[in-house]
């Protein structure tokens, strides 16, 4: 018997319908390009971009890291793959991918990147830093962390419900590029990132949880940061307090304290 091409299209279905499933092309390295600088705009050349890329098979997952390192410009360029995939219709027969970013570089604070963007270019500034930082990685695919920035974040006792880690995480992220808008719009303008320390609070309960957080630059040695909110009247842009809403994921308005 031939079998000719619809035959063979025929059995090919009746498999997939047999065994409930289809095939389906994936998006295994997305492309992106991304723009490093130090905090005055200069480009960084010979910084590290790990990406790392996260395969999830329903809920287990298993984790690549490859590494780049930024031209004159500060660019590096990533180039899009697919993979053929056979999905399952069960539950937990998908697959499906994730991606992360750390960037790092002697002299700076190493950035974890988690919530990225593909369809424009991402711009990342560095800040510097005399201790020595980089990325360490989650086990089970949830990416980067880099614990001189975990330090920062203290919470304070009190609050209404606990904390965690992913929201503290999620905080750290979304923070700066709010806050730079919040001083952009106010006419202010921000200390060097690695200046601020962060007290947060959770408030709110049921279907609004959301955190109260208060930034400064410094504070007495004998302030004990975990008991009270510390302070500063005349701290310029060195003291700002904003709220996350929690549910949305984002900042309310920045209140900065007059210069």
């Amino acid at each position: 018997m031939i079998n000719k091409p619809g035959n063979i299209v025929a059995l090919m279905l009746t498999v997939f319908a047999l065994s409930a499933c289809y095939p389906s092309i994936l998006v295994s390295q997305p492309e992106m390009e991304i723009i490093v600088t130090d905090e005055s705009g200069v480009p960084l050349q010979g910084v590290t971009i790990t990406l790392g890329t996260v395969e999830w098979h329903g809920t287990v997952a298993g984790q690549t890291l490859q590494t780049f390192s930024t031209d004159g410009e500060g660019k590096v360029e990533i180039e899009k793959k697919h993979v053929l995939a056979f999905q399952s219709m069960g539950t937990d027969g998908g697959k499906w991918y994730s991606w992360s970013l750390c960037v790092a570089k002697p002299g700076f604070e190493a950035i974890p990147a988690r919530r990225l963007e593909f369809d424009h270019p991402m711009h990342i500034a560095m800040y510097a830093s005399g201790a020595k930082s980089g990325c360490t990685w989650f086990e089970g695919g949830f990416g980067p962390r880099v614990k001189e920035r975990e330090a920062r974040w203290i919470e304070v006792e009190g609050g209404k419900w606990q904390s965690n880690l992913g929201v503290t995480l999620l905080m750290d992220e979304l923070i700066r590029p709010a806050a730079e808008a919040a001083a952009r719009a106010q006419g202010r303008k921000l200390r060097s990132w690695s200046e601020y320390r962060f007290q947060h609070q959770p408030r709110g309960t049921g279907i609004d949880p959301h955190l109260y957080v208060r930034a400064f630059c410094e504070a007495p040695e004998e302030f004990d940061l975990r008991k009270d909110f510390h302070m500063r009247t005349d701290g310029g842009t060195c003291f700002f307090e904003t709220t996350f809403l929690n549910a949305q994921g984002t900042f309310a308005a920045f209140r900065m304290n007059p210069e």
